[in-house]
């Protein structure tokens, strides 16, 4: 152990004096504080999303260069200047310098996250006490509820990619809510619709539905005729008490006329209700901002071991850029299948009549190795946590911890590889 934080504490202090440190933690900086000058179109909360949106993608983006140039460059040059050939004369386990290395980049890390993190949260709560002076909503770190159930009711609706398809008049979507609960909450519920439409006329940019909210343990049922916006989520709230201490709700979308299209998604219905802390979920985000930085730190260990510098570090960021498009990646068919939809004169109506032969081949042959090599490099989506922020939604326990779970799990198998060929590496 005494061997490791030796090998850390001299990581660390190389680390201190390399001045790609200091140039990322500036940059960060400037692009952080330059945040609250980007132009704001809509209300006071529209502002605090920008910052916090570019507060996050600034520690993300320059926390990942400075993480994977560090790493990816300290053992090759280590090799380079003779100093592991020193150590390694030594009774030093190159166990240990793994190790070692490892933590001494945990301790940068922490620094960075320490330095930006602090400077973000104080611009975002300037930010925040601004706009609420001003007639803003302010902060916002709101409970989401998902839906336990969704059912698409209709024999005609078509799924296309993760898109369920209803036409009006005889199909509708239901979702289910259930663990709502009045105990001290005495806010309205927030529900938000983002669908997709596909309307008769394509120059009409809405299309009206019909929304249904029943309560299944009163059998009580609200009725509201609504229009659904293209590109534009849509927002009522609803009184608690209508709850009566049930703790169930159920939502029911349908379009009104027979020649509209509504596309439905898992997560095209949202639940807000009640508030947490918002230092306490920024905390939160950081946490889980680290464990990527981690893992990002394994990964060009593992690649430092093998791989030439230039070689590694274009390596870590081909992964990088991997890891955060796995949506696309895994879900390229519903990509296709948007093409082919436009190719119709009629829209999604078009496509459920015919579809084109090419594009389901091209879906068949191009889908598949990409899916594999989605699952082979790791999957960055459990580390994001910017539309936490910028929908004002409290980051939930099993957020960070399955992204801790993942990451460790990743780390069980990167390392042993690290230790199979840095103990057989040539050092000279």
């Amino acid at each position: 152990m005494q061997q490791i934080l030796v090998i850390a504490k001299q990581t660390f202090k190389e680390a201190v004096r390399n001045k790609i440190l200091f140039i990322f933690i500036i940059l960060g900086l400037i692009t952080i504080c330059g945040s609250v000058f980007m132009p704001v179109v809509g209300d006071g909360r529209e502002k605090i999303k920008i910052v916090e949106s570019m507060c996050f993608r600034s520690i993300t983006f320059f926390g990942t260069l400075a993480a994977v140039l560090l790493s990816a460059s300290s053992i090759p040059t280590d090799i380079e200047n003779k100093v592991l050939s020193t150590v390694t004369a030594k009774p030093v386990q190159r166990i240990n310098i793994i190790f070692g290395k490892i933590l001494g980049f945990v301790y940068i890390i922490g620094v960075l996250l320490l330095i930006m993190g602090s400077v973000s949260y104080v611009l975002i709560r300037v930010t925040a006490l601004k706009e609420s002076s001003q007639g803003g909503r302010g902060l916002l770190a709101r409970e989401k509820f998902d839906p336990v159930d969704l059912q698409i009711a209709g024999d005609s609706a078509r799924k296309i990619g993760n898109v369920s398809w209803i036409g009006g008049g005889k199909e509708a979507a239901v979702w289910k809510f259930k663990g709502l609960y009045s105990k001290d909450k005495n806010d309205d519920l927030e529900i938000e619709a983002n669908f997709l439409i596909e309307a008769k006329k394509k120059s009409i940019g809405k299309i009206p539905v019909k929304v249904k909210i029943i309560n299944p343990s009163s059998a009580r049922v609200l009725t509201e005729s609504m229009e659904i916006s293209r590109n534009k989520p849509l927002f009522f709230k609803l009184n608690s008490k209508s709850l009566d201490g049930s703790g169930e709700l159920t939502v029911v979308v349908s379009p009104e006329n027979p020649d509209d299209f509504l596309g439905i998604r898992s997560d095209s219905l949202r639940l807000f209700w009640g508030e947490k802390s918002f230092g306490c979920n920024y905390l939160k985000g950081l946490i889980v901002i680290s464990t990527q930085f981690f893992l990002m730190v394994i990964i060009a260990v593992l690649g430092s071991t093998f791989l030439s510098l230039p070689v590694n570090i274009l390596f870590c960021l081909f992964v990088f850029f991997c890891g955060n498009i796995t949506d696309f990646m895994r879900d390229l068919s519903t990509v296709i299948n948007v093409i082919e939809t436009r190719e119709h004169d009629h829209g999604i109506s078009g496509v459920m009549q015919k579809s084109n032969v090419l594009l389901v081949y091209l879906n068949n042959i191009i889908k598949k190795p990409i899916l594999l090599l989605s699952y082979i490099l790791p999957d960055f989506r459990y580390f994001s946590v910017g539309k936490y922020f910028i929908d004002g939604i409290n980051i939930p326990g099993i957020k960070i911890l399955m992204g801790f779970g993942y990451a460790v799990l990743y780390t069980l198998f990167c390392l042993p590889i690290s230790f199979f060929v840095f103990k057989r590496k040539e050092i000279a």
